[in-house]
C-alpha cells in the first residue's frame, strides 16, 4: 500500500472535523481551538506538523462559510483516497467524533455529515 500524500490527508482530517462543525451554521472560535488541543494529544496525529495542521484548517475555514456544499464535496473526495489507509482513516473519524464533542450537542445536521463521512470511509451510516 502506498503512502498518503500529507496535503491530501491534512486536507481530509481537517475537512471532515470542519465539515461537521460547520454543517448546522453555528461554527465558533472555541471548536477549532479545540480540535486543534485534541489532534495534539492523539497518537494518529504525531506524524503532521503543527504549523501544516493550522494552515490547513485557516484556508478550509474560509471555504466552507462561501460555498459549505462544493467544500464538503472536496473533503469528501479526500477522504474516500485515504479511507484504506489506516493512520489517516483513524484520524479522520476522529476528527470528526471531535466536532459534535467540541460544541457538547448533536444536530441532524451534524448526523448527516458524519454519515456522509462514514459513507466516504466505505463504512455504514451511523458508523461514526
Amino acid at each position: 500500500m502506498s503512502e498518503t500524500n500529507p496535503k491530501t490527508a491534512l486536507h481530509a482530517i481537517c475537512g471532515a472535523y470542519l465539515m461537521v462543525a460547520y454543517s448546522d451554521g453555528q461554527f465558533a472560535p472555541v471548536e477549532e481551538g479545540r480540535l486543534m488541543s485534541e489532534l495534539a494529544a492523539d497518537e494518529a496525529f504525531k506524524r503532521f506538523e503543527q504549523a501544516a495542521l493550522t494552515a490547513e484548517m485557516a484556508e478550509l475555514v474560509k471555504a466552507f462559510p462561501d460555498d459549505y456544499e462544493a467544500t464538503a464535496l472536496d473533503v469528501l473526495v479526500s477522504i474516500a483516497s485515504i479511507k484504506d489507509h489506516d493512520v489517516e482513516r483513524r484520524a479522520v473519524k476522529h476528527a470528526a467524533r471531535v466536532a459534535v464533542i467540541a460544541d457538547q450537542a448533536i444536530s441532524p445536521q451534524e448526523e448527516h455529515a458524519l454519515d456522509r463521512i462514514a459513507m466516504a470511509l466505505g463504512l455504514e451510516k451511523g458508523a461514526l
